[in-house]
């Protein structure tokens, strides 16, 4: 299991200067998957999460999970400078952020998928608009939302939707306060799972959608 807690800064975040993931030869036996804690927290912590946990369990040994950390405090989009009431338009508002993934991606690619939770799974649109196509093959969100603080990344987001197509998870719970059904319109033909039971968190073995979220993971295909 990789843990990230710092990396190398790239100099461009631009999606033509992003990492390029060689293709080429047999598909690794074990399928990567970089995950994106939320806003304010670490990946130590987020490896410990029961959801992580038991999402990791569910998966089994074909899969590894790769936590990639923060800049800014662990916020991966730090909040407008004169609050969210007036957003940001600068399209390079999360630069560090994306140098980081870049980084990882370049160093311990190629990856199967890209999994967020909270303002980790609000960065993944952001992130797959400055990303070649074909980095990742599949992208789980849980309990996010559009940064619409942010409209300068919302731009750029909207330039490159759907990213190639990418099959796409959005999960929520029915009793979040944060999360917003809105993350799943950059994506085209998401799968959009709402629980019935769940609030603000990672899905775990006692949602009553569990099941069916791994099963979307492992069997991620494109509709093109």
């Amino acid at each position: 299991m990789g843990v990230l807690t710092g990396c190398e800064k790239n100099s461009s975040s631009e999606k033509d200067a992003g990492p390029t993931v060689s293709r080429s030869g047999s598909t690794p036996a074990i399928r990567k998957i970089l995950c994106l804690h939320g806003g304010g927290g670490n990946a130590k912590e987020f490896q410990y999460n029961s959801g992580i946990k038991g999402l990791r369990e569910a998966l089994g040994s074909d899969y590894e999970l790769v936590f990639a950390q923060a800049p800014d405090g662990g916020l991966w989009m730090r909040d407008p400078p004169e609050g969210k009431s007036k957003p940001t338009t600068d399209p390079d508002w999360a630069a560090e952020s994306i140098s980081i993934l870049n980084s990882i991606v370049e160093e311990q690619g190629p990856f199967y998928g890209i999994l967020g939770y909270s303002q980790g799974a609000a960065f993944i649109p952001v992130y797959l608009s400055r990303v070649p196509d074909g980095t990742f093959q599949m992208a789980a969100m849980f309990g996010g939302y559009l940064p619409t603080t942010h409209q300068g990344l919302i731009s750029k987001m909207k330039a490159e939707a759907p990213f190639d197509n990418i099959p796409a998870l959005v999960w929520l719970g029915v009793t979040d306060w944060i999360a917003n059904d809105n993350l799943a319109t950059p994506f085209k033909n998401p799968t959009l799972l709402l629980d019935s039971r769940a609030g603000h968190v990672v899905p775990s073995g006692s949602d009553t959608t569990f099941n069916r979220v791994v099963q979307v993971i492992k069997k991620a295909t494109k509709d093109r």
